[in-house]
């Protein structure tokens, strides 16, 4: 074959097609949480649930704003580096590339009001309201190698199966001319990828996200006898999470007959907000020793994605590298998807052991079962019975460990803290770690607390699927640090 046959199909827009944005990747990254809130949290490994006295636990366990005796203001400034080594496992030269992304955030911001009510029985009665961080979606990392395989293929199983031709990714493949039916006969598609299978393509990638997971909270929480503490959290979760892929092929070693250079541009915006209840308790053995636990509610979220692609797609009209350079090039439609989401119940249990004025440890034990997320597509069954069943089939649950401590001599305090996160895939046997260190000054009328928190974790990332061609895999080693300060004022 010497000469390309091109096919000029005009496509119409596919309402279904936006609809492959939603999968168990979705779920699991707005229902996985981290550590955050206070410094003085942060400082302890966020194991404060059975001992309060902190704006933090109004998402975690709202009883212990119980301890209360004053009002009080904080507000959390932090600074955020994620740092990430990918890997192309595929690659014949095994070469990493490292990368970073840096930002400021509010970690919390808030203020509680202590009450002392009329009743005997009850010592206090306190309300809550600010802003705590639950999530941070702000990363970049980039990969570059040598492999078998091409993205074309992948939109080239969609075109020829009962998947159908997507606007965003096979139907530009068309429009851009990597993919093209040579016999309009048979409706059977081909690529020149088809030519040379074994071929090594250089691909490099680029993934850039942005965006957080903040919670407004309402609590309330009472103190009765000074033995049992009760509380509750109206959470309004607000969801911001941008999302930019940049994927690029070429030929280096003229391999692929006619083929040159792709460039392949995913955007992916979704914003949204739930609500959710949160309620707690803390009962008090002794002077010594405190004992919690928390229920959360699902969160019910309104989310809606907006997303767009691009393609070019750069050949020549001669399979012997010679012959004039076609630019094909195609833009999707902007896609636009309203869903609805609903995370899983979290189950957690705490204790904290008090030793006079010297400080404290603690302990709390969360379990999430990630397989009970439920994506909701109105008028579109089928797809949400596909994305549903990717979620059980694909997380499990979880259990996440936090364990903290917190040492006072006179006006300063020092903490340290350990975090041990079970993986929610199925069959991931993989355990991510917290380490977090802290200081702080207390005095009368206010109070500044320093923290440094790392998280390291190995992901795995598939830029594109495929069934019947080389899979791609990279693997990412990342390490998150994060630096918070915060500042109280009581009253």
């Amino acid at each position: 074959m010497t000469n390309r046959i091109l096919s000029l199909l005009i496509l119409s827009v596919l309402a279904y097609a936006g609809l492959h944005a939603q999968s168990f990747t979705d779920a699991l990254r707005y229902s996985h949480f981290e550590t955050g809130g206070t410094a003085r949290s942060i400082g302890v490994g966020g194991a404060l649930g059975a001992l309060g006295s902190d704006f933090s636990v109004l998402s975690t366990n709202p009883a212990g704003m119980g301890w209360y005796r004053s009002s009080e203001f904080v507000i959390s400034p932090s600074f955020f580096n994620a740092s990430t080594e990918s890997l192309l496992v595929n690659d014949k030269e095994n070469t990493p590339m490292e990368e970073s992304r840096t930002n400021f955030n509010l970690n919390s911001f808030g203020v509680v009001v202590a009450s002392r009510p009329r009743s005997a029985s009850w010592s206090t009665f306190n309300f809550g309201v600010g802003l705590n961080r639950l999530a941070n979606f702000n990363q970049y990392y980039y990969y570059r190698g040598m492999s078998e395989g091409s993205i074309v293929d992948r939109f080239l199983e969609q075109a020829n199966s009962n998947e159908g031709i997507s606007d965003f990714e096979s139907g530009l493949a068309i429009d851009a001319e990597g993919l093209y039916d040579q016999n309009p006969q048979d409706g059977i598609y081909e690529s020149d990828f088809q030519l040379a299978p074994e071929a090594l393509v250089r691909r490099q990638q680029s993934v850039d996200t942005r965006g957080s997971i903040n919670e407004l909270v309402f609590a309330f929480a009472g103190n009765y006898k000074e033995r049992l503490l009760i509380g509750a959290t109206i959470g309004v979760p607000f969801l911001s999470f941008r999302e930019e892929k940049g994927y690029e092929e070429d030929d280096p070693n003229n391999e692929v007959p006619f083929f040159t250079d792709l460039t392949y541009t995913e955007r992916l915006t979704t914003t949204g907000a739930g609500i959710n209840l949160k309620l707690g308790m803390i009962y008090r053995v002794h002077q010594a020793m405190r004992l919690g636990f928390a229920v959360h509610t699902p969160t019910a979220y309104s989310l809606e994605d907006s997303y767009r692609s691009t393609m070019e797609y750069n050949y020549l009209t001669s399979d012997d590298g010679s012959g004039d350079l076609i630019n094909g090039s195609a833009q999707s439609p902007d896609g636009l998807f309203e869903y609805k989401l609903r995370t899983p119940w979290r189950l957690i249990g705490s204790a904290g052991f008090i030793y006079d004025k010297l400080g404290f440890l603690s302990a709390e034990i969360e379990w999430v079962d990630y397989s009970n997320n439920e994506l909701r597509f109105d008028g579109y069954a089928d797809a949400e019975r596909d994305a549903n069943a990717g979620i059980s089939g694909q997380l499990g649950s979880a259990w996440n460990l936090r364990l903290g401590g917190e040492l006072a001599f006179e006006v300063f305090r020092f903490r340290a803290g350990l975090g041990l996160q079970q993986s929610p895939l199925i069959d991931d046997t993989t355990i991510s770690n917290t380490f977090s260190a802290g200081l702080g000054i207390r005095e009368k009328n206010f109070f500044i607390d320093l923290a440094y928190q790392r998280r390291s974790a190995e992901e795995d990332y598939k830029p594109y699927l495929t069934a019947v061609s080389t899979e791609q895999i990279v693997q990412n080693d990342v390490v998150r640090n994060q630096y918070v300060m915060t500042l109280g004022f009581k009253f």
